[in-house]
């Protein structure tokens, strides 16, 4: 999930003007979840949608354990294979779910999680700052970049590629949970 430093950092190293990082509230409570979402909305006035994107793909958390390790294993075990054939088996590998090469080379994959309780029966944040908030709330889709850039982070490992966040398609959060997490990767080697 992301923090308030976390995102001051990714902003620092990818040199975002002095002036719209002074307009930043980098110093507030940091185990507010609000505060985080306050940050990320004035990302949204004051920087570009692929400055936004790329700073939040570099919060994305777990990218250790298991999931990190099976990765890896599937990278090595099916390194000769093409893109599509890899694509094709990914889903064997636990919570990676099932992408789509699409008709442009891009990679579309769809994340669902379901709850007992509120939302019963629909789509739900797996993200446990977003868990913390009473409802009603709303949130940015900015924020889920920090969720796509987990899925960045195995799927680079396993595909053996370099990836790159070109689009939040949509999320439980600005979908009232009608629709999953499904994230747009741009495939850059």
């Amino acid at each position: 999930m992301p923090t308030l430093k976390k995102i001051r950092d990714t902003m620092v190293k990818q040199k975002i003007n002095d002036g719209i990082m002074a307009q930043m509230d980098f110093e507030a409570d940091c185990n507010n979840p609000i505060n985080i979402i306050s940050l990320i909305d004035k990302m949204d006035e004051l920087l570009t949608k692929e400055q936004c994107l790329s700073i939040m793909e570099k919060q994305g958390c777990c990218k250790g354990g298991q999931r990190d390790k099976d990765c890896k294993a599937f990278a090595f075990e099916h390194e000769g294979k093409t893109l599509s054939e890899k694509l094709a088996l990914i889903s064997s590998i636990q919570y990676m779910m099932s992408p789509c090469l699409n008709d442009d080379g891009t990679i579309t994959i769809a994340f669902s999680g379901y709850q007992n309780g509120v939302h019963k029966g629909k789509n739900t944040c797996s993200c446990g700052s977003i868990k913390k908030l009473k409802q009603p709330f709303s949130v940015s889709s900015t924020y889920c970049g920090c969720c796509a850039g987990h899925f960045l982070y195995h799927y680079q490992n396993a595909l053996g590629v370099k990836l790159k966040l070109k689009e939040i398609i949509s999320s439980p959060l600005n979908t009232n949970c009608e629709e999953p997490c499904k994230f747009t990767f741009e495939v850059l080697n």
